[in-house]
């Protein structure tokens, strides 16, 4: 069984449609959708947000609307396409969110997944399907090989812009991430973003929270300027703040530095670059140093980076 490390170091090999197998997409060849609805939840709802951040690199001509529930609240779409994804196939919010997908009308329904319910129900009904095979790999540590069915679903109703990933680089990111854990021992942890990249300090919050156990939370700037910094003046515990910046600038650099200087030694602030020429090359990079970060802070704990008792206690 390939270890966690070998699942990160390994990670670009998601990054294409090498290892899926589709069904029925040539239903959706002359389908025309107003918008695309992506439904899913926790490590199976992430590649939805990195689809929702990539559309306009991707030339995605239709606006993307994310589901992280059991209900599909009302939409403005006529036509939309839902793409239905969940990881292991059994998480009853997806499974409800399929059966409502297929009452809307004149919408249609696509599936990605591993197997399970959802796989099963997806073949009975002849509905456009990419499955993947999981490995030993639990969801969150898969939101590439998700990110690229969801984009096999798209590739048949548009011509999308999917560009080779030249860029990525995770043997490169494993001393930073090393770093970054022995800084964050034993502290609370907050992400902050701008945000255009909102979505990656969630993807931080999250492999921090079940791969490290380790309380972790993001917000964005400017906004947490106006509200979240006035918390500081009574915070108590050790924090750490990891500044995930897209590009620098004298503007944010004042920021960060007047925000440090405010908190004084209550919270620690560490910069982050962001590695990469586009979107789709910095989103990838965050996300694997988010794993190198999240798996040496889960050393420095003690705790199985793959477990997450609560979770499946809570399930049960």
């Amino acid at each position: 069984m390939p270890s966690y490390e070998e699942n990160i170091l390994n990670f670009g090999k998601q990054l294409s449609f090498d290892n899926l197998v589709c069904f029925n997409l040539e239903k959706l060849v002359h389908f025309k959708p107003d918008g695309i609805v992506v439904c899913g939840m926790g490590g199976s709802g992430i590649p939805g947000d990195i689809l929702k951040k990539l559309s306009n690199e991707l030339r995605l001509p239709v606006q993307v609307v994310i589901v992280k529930e059991g209900v599909i609240q009302k939409l403005r779409f006529k036509s939309p396409l839902f793409i239905i994804v969940s990881f292991s196939g059994e998480t009853a919010e997806t499974l409800a969110c399929l059966k409502q997908a297929l009452a809307f009308g004149k919408g249609r329904v696509a599936v990605v997944t591993s197997g399970g319910k959802l796989y099963r129900m997806a073949r009975e009904k002849r509905l456009p399907l990419v499955a993947f095979q999981p490995g030993d790999l639990t969801p969150r540590e898969s939101s590439g090989t998700m990110f690229f069915g969801i984009v096999k679903v798209l590739e048949a109703v548009f011509p999308l812009k999917v560009s080779p990933l030249k860029g990525l680089r995770p043997l490169h990111l494993k001393g930073l991430g090393e770093r970054l854990a022995k800084a964050a021992k034993n502290r609370n942890i907050l992400i902050y973003t701008d945000y255009s990249f909102a979505h990656l300090g969630y993807i931080w919050k999250t492999n921090l929270n079940e791969t490290a156990k380790v309380p972790a939370f993001t917000n964005i700037y400017p906004e947490l300027d106006h509200n979240e910094i006035a918390g500081f003046e009574k915070a108590r515990g050790a924090w750490t703040i990891f500044w995930l910046k897209e590009r620098s600038s004298a503007a944010l650099d004042r920021k960060i530095k007047l925000i440090s200087k405010i908190v004084g030694n209550k919270i620690d602030s560490i910069e982050i670059p962001l590695e990469g020429k586009n979107a789709q090359e910095k989103t990838w990079n965050g996300v694997v140093l988010s794993h190198w970060t999240s798996l040496y802070l889960a050393k420095i704990n003690g705790v199985n980076p793959r477990e997450t008792k609560i979770i499946d206690r809570f399930k049960k």
